[in-house]
């Protein structure tokens, strides 16, 4: 049976589609908690990659991060994580 594909590896892939570097992802992260004011928001490249190899899932924040910094809508990733249905 075929491995099934998480929702942090396809995070992953769409990252590396996009071109992004987990720094990008990080200083977009810095222009999110900027304006919004909370820490919160910040996504550094050591939570993006246990993020992406899929031992935690995203906190709703940074899941507006995600979506910030892929150029996205936030339905797209909250589908990957099955809290959406299509």
């Amino acid at each position: 049976m075929p491995k099934t594909e998480t929702a942090g590896r396809k995070l992953r892939r769409l990252r590396e589609s996009l071109g992004l570097t987990m720094h990008d992802v990080y200083a977009a992260s810095k222009l999110v908690a900027g304006a919004k004011r909370s820490r919160r928001f910040l996504l550094p490249p050591g939570r993006l990659s246990v993020i992406e190899s899929g031992k935690t899932v995203p906190s709703i924040y940074r899941l507006y991060t995600l979506a910030f910094a892929y150029n996205t809508r936030m339905r797209k990733l909250l589908v990957l994580y099955g809290a959406w249905w299509r």
